[in-house]
């Protein structure tokens, strides 16, 4: 195996062994219970995908990925990517919510725990 096939080899395993990621969201669940959410940390292309259709629009891109990303147990999207989930997450649902959860899909650590 040459030097690349290795490195590709280990990209995809270490991929592999992030997928089905959990989040709990206690906002969203049902009688006293959190919801449990799974993900697959979003690839490039997902990335992609979202930044194009969110444009520069940082709110867009929180709610998208929740969209997006977000799977039941069996890896099946829990919400429908329409018009009508969009407006609830931009203006029907607490923002700080749909933030968190973002942030958690996308790996990225809010501005206020980096001591900024």
């Amino acid at each position: 195996m040459s030097n690349s096939d290795a490195i590709l080899t280990a990209a995809r395993a270490h991929f592999d062994k992030m997928r089905g990621q959990t989040i709990q969201i206690p906002e969203w669940g049902e009688e006293g219970k959190p919801l449990v959410a799974y993900y697959d940390p979003p690839t490039l292309r997902k990335r992609q995908e979202i930044n194009q259709r969110c444009g520069k629009s940082e709110s867009l891109q929180m709610a998208l990925t929740c969209i997006l990303c977000l799977n039941d147990k069996d890896g099946k999207p829990l919400l429908p990517d329409d018009a009508e989930t969009l407006a609830v997450f931009l203006g029907g649902s607490d923002p700080k919510v749909v933030s968190r959860v973002a942030l958690k899909i996308l790996g990225l650590t809010p501005a206020a725990k980096l001591g900024n």
